[in-house]
């Protein structure tokens, strides 16, 4: 589980990001994000019911982004707010193919 120190919880900070941040993407994943004044990162997550249409599985798909953020934060200097949106194509994929597609957008903004 992510720290709360580390993830975005409130709608203000959501909307922030989304009205004044960037973006970018891959097949799997939209970011948007934006410089803090922390000196840590912190992470919010999007999973729409179009994606999954289960609230179960939106939960366990949240859980795992979130377990490989908490292993990844040490990696990750920048300080930056980023909502992680998901897309479509990422249901089917494995484990492996997600965490990889993550991390290359995570890194581009290192």
């Amino acid at each position: 589980m992510l720290k709360k120190k580390y993830r975005l919880n409130s709608p203000f900070l959501f909307q922030l990001v989304f009205n004044q941040g960037d973006f970018r993407e891959n097949k799997f994943f939209s970011i948007a994000y934006r410089k803090n004044n922390l000196s840590y990162p912190r992470f919010g997550l999007v999973v729409s019911s179009k994606v999954f249409s289960l609230a179960v599985e939106r939960n366990a798909f949240k859980r795992k982004i979130h377990a490989f953020l908490s292993s990844y934060i040490s990696f990750f200097k920048s300080n930056f707010d980023i909502v992680i949106m998901a897309k479509k194509g990422v249901v089917d994929k494995t484990p492996a193919e997600i965490e990889e597609a993550l991390k290359e957008l995570l890194v581009s903004l290192s």
